[in-house]
Parts: C-alpha cells; structure tokens; sequence
C-alpha cells in the first residue's frame, strides 16, 4: 500500500513538472552544471531512423525539466539511502570523494591521438616534444572507490605511448606516492595544484633537472568554498568543500587569444565570485594564452583543463609560456610553433580526456 501511495506522489509531481515545463522558457546554460543544455531537436527522417531523435528528446526533456537541479539533489539522496554507490556518473568514494566513473576508455581514438602526438614530435626537428597523460583520481585513489566498481585501465595509454616511441612523462608513480596527500579535489575531477607540482618535479627530474622545493614557492588561499564538476553532477548538499591554492614566486603578465584580453595574474580572481572557482587558473580555457616568464625559451602547453594548474610551476623556468586548447584553437600548430620560436613542448592531457577529445588528431597538421 506505502508503496502504492509513494508511485502515485512521483507521478503526481513527474506531471506536475511536465506541465510547467510546457510553460516555462527553455534555457540555454546551466550555471550550476557549467554546460549548455540541449535545446528541443528538431526531427528529420535520418534522425528517426537512427533513433537519434528520440535520444536528443529524452536529453532534451531531461535537460529543461523545471527545478532540475533540486530533482538531482532529490535522486541523489535516494540513490544513497537505497545503497547505491554511483550517481549522475560519480562513485561515491571513501572519505568523501565524488570520484568521476571512467569504466571504459576510446581506445581507437587513443590510438588515433597517439599517432598524431607522435607525427608532432617527428615533424619538428630539433624541438624537444613530450607527452604527460596524467591519471585521474579513479586510477590513483582507486583504494577509495566502491568496492568491485569497474575501472578502465588508465596505464594502458601511458604504456601505449611508450610503446609508440613517444617521449612520454609518466606521472603515475609520483603521484601514487603522494596519494595520501591533498593531489585531487574532492568535488571536482581536477588535480589540486599540489598534484600538479608533484607531476611538474617529475618532468623536470625526467629532462634531467631538478624543480625548486615546495618550501621555495610562496602560496596563498584563492578560495575555501569550492565546489566542482563532480559536486554539480550529484548535487548533494552535504558534500565537501574544497580548496583553491596558488603557487607562486613572481607576478606574471598574460595575454589571451591575441591580446584581446590581458591581465597581470596568472590568477583570474574575479572567477572566484562566479559558478566555475576552478577557472580562477589561467582564466578558464582559451584558445591561446601567452604567459610571460621569468627564464629562457619558450615553452608550449597543447592542453586541456588540467594544465591551466600546471602552468603555475613552468612559467618560473621559460621566457614565455604559450598554451593552446585545441578544442578552440583553429590555426596550425607547427606554424604558430615556428612563429613563436617555440624551444619546447609539452602535451599535457588527463587520461580519459585524451582519450575522447578528436581535436588532437589534428596537432600535426
């Protein structure tokens, strides 16, 4: 009977929605999920055919579904009481991290990256070009995940790209040893930028040099409050907060996309009052950034999200780091590589990413 009367609530208030929806403006972004949200498809033959259409309908009426960010809080609290150890694509993890499921990576597009990284390294003659896949926290603190939770094997890429005679930084070990250490947001699916420091020393002890000790960077608090990308898909209120925390030793000039914007900080601070804290670094992602540094040559960041953290550390060793993201950036790589006299590169993805992003096919080109 309890159970009738609970099936008849639900599907009060599942018309409910529907009928408001009918009402209410679509919207175009969410803040709190920091992605555009699908707008109503329109059909085509093709689209029926392929039951394309009915899957962007039902993302369609997921994504507008009125109040939907309480309806995830609400079935995140269900899923919990009900023992369920994943939500909205995060594991709820011990010590309470919301860990990002990567159950499977692409392998064919990995390999299709790879080959592409490799063409880069062999194309720029004289140019030192190295390849850093960094793990994610699902690989390095997989101790923490629900117990038999499947778990793609994120060491497969780096042992692929050795395989493929790519000049390859593995990180995984380095930040294995420090895994009891603060190297993963707990809300988030970024590296802290200690992880980050701790896969810069390895890079640096790879060439054959040594970074400066922690005790030589200043650091500062950037914010208490955040909360990130896995925080967002589950919603739960009773999640942690994270911390924001810069490295430094000197204040850095940066120009973005072509001098159309420019700032004296590596650290955007007025992100901090925004949705995403974590763009406070490098000011989100841009199609180029040029950081002016405080050594000799010029370094080349091919990156995702993960680098705007990691470009705290280089910026201290070269005259200027150049950073591109691929997913906006539309020019030829070797050419904006020889008309900045670039001296070096490094590419510099998360594991799954690298595995999904069909932008890096074309870094050779």
């Amino acid at each position: 009977m309890n159970q009738k009367i609970i099936t008849i609530i639900f599907c009060v208030l599942l018309s409910a929605g529907l009928c408001a929806g009918l009402l209410m403006p679509d919207r175009d972004y969410s803040e709190h999920e920091r992605r555009s949200l699908m707008q109503l498809p329109k059909p085509t033959a093709a689209t029926v055919r392929s039951g394309a259409f009915g899957s962007d309908l039902e993302q369609y009426l997921s994504d507008q579904f009125p109040m939907r960010d309480a309806w995830v809080t609400v079935k995140t609290f269900a899923d919990r009481l009900s023992g369920k150890k994943e939500s909205g694509g995060v594991y709820f993890a011990d010590n309470g991290f919301l860990i990002e499921i990567h159950s499977t990576l692409d392998t064919a597009q990995m390999q299709t990256n790879l080959s592409a990284v490799k063409a880069l390294g062999d194309r720029l003659n004289g140019i030192s070009v190295w390849f850093m896949p960094v793990p994610t926290a699902s690989c390095v603190l997989s101790d923490l995940l629900p117990a038999y939770a499947p778990n793609a094997d994120q060491h497969a890429v780096i042992s692929g790209a050795k395989d493929a005679g790519i000049r390859t930084v593995d990180v995984s070990e380095p930040l294995a040893s420090h895994q009891d250490e603060y190297i993963y947001y707990k809300t988030d699916h970024h590296w802290t930028s200690l992880g980050a420091y701790y896969a810069y020393a390895a890079w640096m002890d790879e060439k054959g040099e040594s970074a400066l000790p922690l005790s030589d960077w200043q650091t500062a608090t950037l914010s208490d409050s955040f909360r990130g990308t896995t925080f967002a898909k589950v919603n739960d209120p009773f999640a942690a907060y994270d911390t924001l925390t810069a490295y430094f030793r000197s204040a850095h000039h940066v120009s973005y996309n072509q001098g159309s914007y420019e700032a004296d900080s590596i650290y955007e601070r007025s992100a901090l009052s925004g949705s995403d804290q974590y763009a406070v670094y490098c000011n989100s992602n841009q199609a180029d950034t040029v950081i002016s540094g405080s050594g000799a040559g010029k370094l080349l960041l091919l990156k995702d999200s993960y680098a705007n953290t990691f470009a705290q550390f280089p910026v201290e060793d070269y005259a200027e780091v150049h950073m591109i993201d691929l997913r906006f950036f539309r020019k030829s790589v070797p050419e904006y590589i020889k008309e900045h006299d670039i001296t070096e590169v490094l590419i510099l993805y998360n594991i799954p990413n690298f595995c999904e992003d069909t932008n890096i096919a074309r870094c050779a080109k």
